[in-house]
Formats: structure tokens, sequence, C-alpha cells
């Protein structure tokens, strides 16, 4: 835990040691009186380019082939842990690490672990946009964000790479609209995973990486308040299928923005023709991408490896939640 952030307790093997988060929180306060009196309003003369997805969808693959193919900036694993200091975690970062990035495609549950390779900067995130857990606020627009300050500090990220910024950013995906209000030039890029199989690596997750099939990994959607009471499997399947509705329905609900929708089996067969859209998209925001980098070999394939049972009924729940059957 870091601040007012309150996260699930994990098993042994992906535990963060408490002293060094100390000592980091403690760093972080250092530098930041620092950071805040190099902050500048810019102009959005750069996009940030937000990769959305349900957990377990292929948002870090996604992440490691645009850091690693594309001309662009992202948080690496020194930057992020500046996340009071970003502009200053950027500069040292650039400073000692080469400016290309070839990535291993190798993750834990999102997490990676060379230097620089991406990372979600969720220290940074979560108090920006005024979370302390993943769920769903009731009126995502009546949730307290202080947006002129999201600009700020995006703007000046930009800035400091002089180029476009991936992000790969679960909570903005309730706060698409306001987004786009506030930096028009955002691109925004869904990734999708076969709805069964994207269930059943959450299902992976909470076993390994939280020691229980019984404890809720990552996002909670508004239905969770009901959702919890229900079987793991129905709970892993509406977790997918109502976080890919709100997503939808954010989309839908503003014609104007910029969206790439595409599929993680595509990523991993093609990732060059993925990268070349996400190019397109960027364009179409007012920015020439370019693929700097060419990926060599497709991402890893994740084959999530279950029982035929668990199989069977996170498929069942799944039928039965687009039936409409789990209505609430």
């Amino acid at each position: 835990m870091t601040g007012n952030r309150r996260d699930a307790p994990v098993t042994s093997r992906f535990a963060k040691d408490a002293d060094q988060e100390r000592f980091l929180e403690e760093f972080n306060e250092f530098l930041a009186p620092f950071e805040e009196a190099q902050y500048r309003e810019l102009a959005e003369q750069w996009p940030t380019i937000q990769v959305l997805g349900v957990p377990r969808s292929g948002s870090t693959l996604l992440m490691q082939a645009i850091s690693s193919a594309l001309d662009v900036g992202y948080i690496d694993n020194l930057m992020a842990t500046f996340w009071k200091a970003p502009v200053s975690g950027i500069r040292l970062s650039r400073k000692l690490l080469p400016r290309r990035n070839t990535s291993s495609f190798q993750s834990a549950f999102g997490r990676t672990t060379a230097i620089n390779e991406p990372h979600e900067f969720g220290y940074f995130w979560f108090p920006l946009l005024g979370y302390t857990e993943m769920r769903e606020p009731d009126d995502p627009a009546a949730h307290p964000i202080d947006w002129a300050r999201v600009r700020l500090l995006l703007t000046n990220i930009c800035a400091a790479f002089e180029s476009p910024v991936a992000f790969k950013n679960f909570l903005l995906m309730w706060h698409v609209r306001e987004m786009a209000q506030v930096l028009p030039k955002t691109c925004f890029v869904w990734i999708r995973r076969d709805p069964v199989e994207n269930a059943l690596s959450l299902l992976r997750m909470r076993r390994e990486f939280l020691g229980s099939e019984n404890q809720w990994a990552s996002m909670r959607p508004r239905e969770y308040a009901w959702l919890k009471d229900e079987p793991y499997w129905v709970q892993v399947a509406g977790q997918v299928f109502f976080i890919e509705q709100t997503m939808r329905r954010q989309f839908e609900q503003a014609s104007d923005l910029h969206v790439l929708e595409c599929n993680l089996s595509d990523l991993r067969r093609r990732p060059d023709a993925v990268l070349e859209q996400v190019c397109e998209l960027a364009g179409a925001a007012g920015t020439d991408l370019r693929i700097a980098q060419r990926v060599v070999a497709a991402p890893p394939c994740d084959a999530v490896e279950t029982s035929a049972e668990d199989r069977k009924k996170v498929a069942r729940a799944m039928e039965a939640l687009h039936a409409g059957d789990y209505a609430r």
C-alpha cells in the first residue's frame, strides 16, 4: 500500500518489500516540491495513447509491442519509482537507459521485470484520478477528478519525451469522455480477448497471484455488489462481461473519440498490422507516428491451462450473462 491506495494481499512470490516501499515513498515526498516547480502550462502538442481493456485481456502485451516498435514515450520500471516526480524520472531514465526498448514479451500478471520494460504506473494514476481501489463508482461522471491537474501532468510528461506517450490505464476506462474533453488528442486503444479465455485467465490470476480462487482480482464493476456472493466461476465471467459492457457504452456515447478496437488474437498473429492501426489512430489525432522497429516475432501465446470442469462452468456462466439470466 502506498498513500491511500488499498491493495489485496498477494502470495509471497509477488509481495513487495515493505522497507523498499517506505524508502520510495519518502524519496518521492522529498522530490515532489522540486518537480512541482518545473511544471508549465502547455498546449496539447502530442497525444497520449491510452491502452484500455479488461484485466488479463492482453494490455501488457500490447504495451510491450508499442514500446518496442513505435517512437513513443512510455513509463518504464525505473521511471515508475518517481510517481510524484514523473518528469524527473523520465529525464533520469532517458539519460541512463537505451532509447529503444526491445521487449522480452514476458510478464507475470501484468508485472514486468527488466528496468526498461513498461510499467502500469498505478501509484501515479490512483491519486491523480482520485481512487483508492479499482472499483467502478456508482456515477463515474460525479467522481471527483481534478482534470486541470490531469492536463498539466500529462502535457508536461509528453513534453519531457517530446513525443506521444503510451500508458496502460485501467481506471481511465470509466472516464473516457471527460478525458477526451480535457485532452482532445487522446487516443484510446481497446484490446479485447475471447471472453471465456479472459475469464479463465482471471481465475488463474486469483489462484496464483492472490492464493485463492475466491479472492477477487483487479477491477470491480458496479455489479460487484451482487457478484461477490456468486460462485467464483460466475464472478470471473461477470467481471469480464460487465466491464466490457461499460467500455462499450463509453465509446458508443461519444462518436468523436479517437478509438481503436483490436483483438489479442490479431496482436499475436500479426503484431505489425495492429501497430500500423495504432499509427493510423495517432494520425487521425494529428500526430505522425510510424513503426520505428519491427516486432520480429509474434508475442508468445498465453494459453490458459485449466480443468475441463472450470472451463465448462465459466462458459455456461458467460452464456447465462449474455442471455440476461443474471440481470440484477
